[in-house]
């Protein structure tokens, strides 16, 4: 399969040509969109986007042969014809958009105000390679900018261990290739060259019996609990994983915001949250890292997580850390990297997991259900064993990917278990007994 990906590479200088750039582009965009969007009619007409921005073109772009319709040359002078392409796709992009929206407001009854056309479009240039950009070694490159009023190369220092690690990837995988950077602006005028990585890898084809997943417990209080089990529902290792000083990096951040909002209100916070979403972002970030390096160490073909949903109104004292709780981006950025190292990501549903003793024994007390000092992550089974609530469930979220797996293979071993259940009652006991039915059965066929 592709496995697609994006790294950035911050340089260190030339921050204010850059800056008037993108300035420059999006001014561009905005001038094209609003010449697309006064001729869409004759635009529309055109089968392909190709024969689309090559009509724009012949309307903003004059030559020696053709005179242009309107005024783009003599308003943006020199811009660059890679460039002027682009920003005609991006018009084109916009309009379109705006048409099909509108058009939907139509076909849906004319409910609520009209769509508007956005006229300022954030868009960020992409310098394509041998026109605005090129490498020169270890740690420079050279991109054309607009800078004292004319199109210029300027090179720019690249920090160098973006530029290693990036290196590092494309040195592994032969199969890589790397497209044009497009520019990404982030805080403070900190400005990146954002590539995008495309390789070729493999993804694990093993047989269910030959497999070992990690099943990983995503929680408020230990950010993953992680447990990697085999197809006999052997426990092979167990990690708790719990980032502790990002999350005490984050809940100083919600106290500057509730303090300064209590002082000053609310309608010039928005500095502080965006420092709020950036920390949690980042200890989303480290959580799927640390949970793919386990998985990576343990041989896994397969990381298993919960089918989590948070939508709705938030209630109780922990809604708020509840609201900024990562638990779909910690998900989908280690899809993403165990995809890039072969491993597959599967989903099996959350009911019941942590509620269920991974022993068979029934409905699990937790907390001040079993007394007063019991801490809410420890919980006692029916038999007085007192055991991690969030480990058990890990158990549980492992053994019900097998049991599905299984029962695929298997569709007539249900009748040989009785009381296999549907699949939110189902835990790692009836796994057990699974693994017991299909050797009794293939004891049998030899004997």
């Amino acid at each position: 399969m592709k496995h697609i990906s994006s790294y950035g590479i911050e340089f260190k200088n030339y921050h204010s040509a850059v800056k008037r750039t993108v300035e420059l582009y999006r001014a561009s965009v905005n001038y094209l969109s609003q010449i697309v969007l006064d001729n869409w009619d004759e635009i529309s007409d055109k089968e392909t986007i190709l024969l689309k921005k090559q009509h724009i073109e012949r309307m903003v772009h004059g030559t020696s042969k053709r005179t242009a319709r309107c005024d783009f040359d003599v308003r943006f002078p020199k811009f660059p014809s890679y460039l002027r392409r682009s920003a005609i796709a991006d018009a084109v992009g916009a309009v379109s958009s705006f048409k099909s929206n509108y058009k939907n407001w139509v076909e849906t009854g004319s409910v609520g105000n009209p769509p508007v056309f956005g006229v300022d479009r954030d868009v960020c240039p992409c310098f394509y390679r041998g026109n605005m950009f090129r490498f020169l070694g270890a740690d420079k490159a050279e991109i054309k900018v607009f800078d004292n009023n004319d199109w210029v190369w300027r090179t720019v220092r690249l920090k160098r261990t973006d530029v290693r690690y990036l290196d590092k990837r494309m040195r592994v995988n032969k199969t890589a290739s790397l497209s044009a950077p497009v520019i990404e602006k982030k805080h403070q005028d900190h400005y990146f060259l954002r590539f995008t990585v495309t390789e070729d890898v493999e993804l694990s084809d093993k047989l269910v019996f030959n497999q070992r997943v990690c099943a990983v417990d995503l929680g408020l209080n230990t950010d993953a609990t992680c447990s990697v089990i085999d197809v006999h529902g052997t426990v092979i290792a167990r990690k708790f994983i719990n980032c502790a000083r990002e999350k005490d990096s984050v809940t100083n951040a919600l106290h500057r915001v509730s303090v300064f909002q209590k002082l000053h209100g609310s309608h010039d916070s928005g500095r502080l949250w965006s420092v709020v979403k950036r920390r949690n972002n980042n200890h989303a970030n480290l959580v799927s890292h640390e949970i793919v390096e386990f998985a990576r160490e343990q041989n896994c073909d397969v990381i298993v997580f919960e089918y989590l949903k948070t939508n709705g109104r938030k209630h109780g004292s922990k809604k708020q850390r509840l609201h900024h709780w990562k638990h779909k981006g910690i998900q989908k950025t280690t899809e993403s990297l165990a995809h890039k190292y072969g491993m597959r990501i599967s989903h099996v549903c959350a009911w019941n997991t942590s509620r269920l003793a991974y022993d068979g024994s029934g409905a699990v007390k937790r907390g001040r259900a079993v007394n007063e000092n019991n801490p809410y992550d420890v919980c006692q089974f029916t038999s007085k064993k007192m055991y991690n609530c969030d480990l058990s469930a890990s158990y549980n979220i492992g053994a019900r990917y097998f049991i599905r797996t299984l029962l695929n293979e298997f569709p007539d071993i249900t009748a040989e278990v009785p009381g296999i259940g549907c699949g939110t009652q189902r835990t790692l006991s009836d796994l057990w007994r699974i693994n017991n039915a299909i050797e009794q059965e293939i004891h049998n066929v030899l004997s």
